[in-house]
């Protein structure tokens, strides 16, 4: 009987590891759980979502919330110029930014404090007191800079990391 349970427990250990996690390799999209579609063509550059603590970016932004406010759900599309691929605008939704989204232009700048060949993407340069940084981690990933382009840090439950979505 001893025999027989610990045959069965190896079978289903060994069943675990050969289905219990993706083939994929590094760091792919997620799909799109929105009912709407996402934007798509040469002129976008991507759709990131993500979830960030409200209070804090609520502060960083100047923006009045009310204090229930735990979390902020984000998208960001960036969009670019199809023949020369300059960045031309932004759609953000989240937050107070989703009657209408917040809208603009946007543009790369080069370097941090501590990278100067790091990628960050300022959107509304010309509005530099509404300027909000997000610093390129490759690809797939953008994270929520502070006005100092210092990383912002998130707590237990939600951090300042969008996500690139794909369908």
């Amino acid at each position: 009987m001893k025999k027989a349970f610990i045959l069965f427990l190896c079978f289903f250990l060994f069943q675990i590891s050969l289905y219990g996690q993706a083939g994929e390799v590094g760091n792919v999209p997620a799909k799109n759980t929105s009912r709407l579609p996402l934007p798509a063509g040469p002129s976008v550059v991507g759709v990131f979502d993500g979830r960030s603590p409200c209070q804090e970016m609520a502060k960083q932004l100047n923006e009045k919330t009310i204090p229930e406010c735990t979390k902020i759900k984000w998208r960001l599309v960036l969009y670019q110029d199809p023949k020369t691929y300059e960045p031309t605008t932004y759609k953000l939704e989240g937050f107070v930014y989703r009657n209408p989204p917040r809208e603009g232009k946007w543009t790369v700048i080069r370097g941090t404090k501590n990278d100067p060949m790091a990628i960050v993407y300022q959107l509304d340069p010309d509005k530099p007191d509404r300027s909000i940084y997000i610093l390129k981690a490759d690809d797939n990933v953008l994270f929520f800079m502070d006005k100092d382009k210092n990383l912002m840090v998130g707590n237990n439950d939600f951090s300042y990391t969008l996500n690139r979505t794909g369908e």
